[in-house]
């Protein structure tokens, strides 16, 4: 870690604390004994191979826009929490790629146990539930407690 004053790359950490989605770590340099903070977040280079096989960064915002449109008026914190419980969900597959699809089904497993009328409207977009009796299938699939 360079010092932010004299540049030197000695320095050593005096306390660590574990904050949301990062590190924070109290340093001092060896050389010129200043102290500064530093967060730490890990990157993730994970790709989302779409369905017509095109390949881009995932991007846990957008997970979390679904969930608000999904959700409708709820708590911000509420998203915060299921997109992150989401998030760990992926990235617990421990792999270099994901499909969309697979994104979505998770997406859909987690507000199923959350909020059955966010499950409906996220599935309506997911699944293209374009016609009333497509709806009505995924709706009694709700009421009878199935998948």
């Amino acid at each position: 870690m360079l010092c932010p004053f004299c540049s030197k790359t000695d320095t050593r950490v005096l306390e660590s604390r574990i904050m949301n989605d990062s590190v924070r770590r109290r340093r001092e340099c060896s050389s010129c004994t200043n102290r500064f903070t530093t967060y730490e977040k890990a990157i993730i280079h994970l790709k989302v191979t779409k369905r017509d096989n095109r390949e881009q960064e995932f991007d846990i915002k957008k997970v979390e826009r679904s969930l608000e449109r999904a959700c409708g008026k709820i708590e911000p914190e509420v998203i915060t929490q299921l997109t992150r419980k989401i998030e760990q969900r992926i990235l617990n597959k421990r792999v270099n790629t994901i499909k969309s699809t697979e994104i979505g089904l998770i997406v859909l497993q987690e507000l199923k146990r959350f909020d059955k009328i966010a499950y409906l409207r996220f599935a309506t977009v997911y699944k293209s539930l374009d016609r009333p009796e497509l709806l009505k299938k995924e709706l009694n699939t709700i009421i009878r407690g199935g998948n």
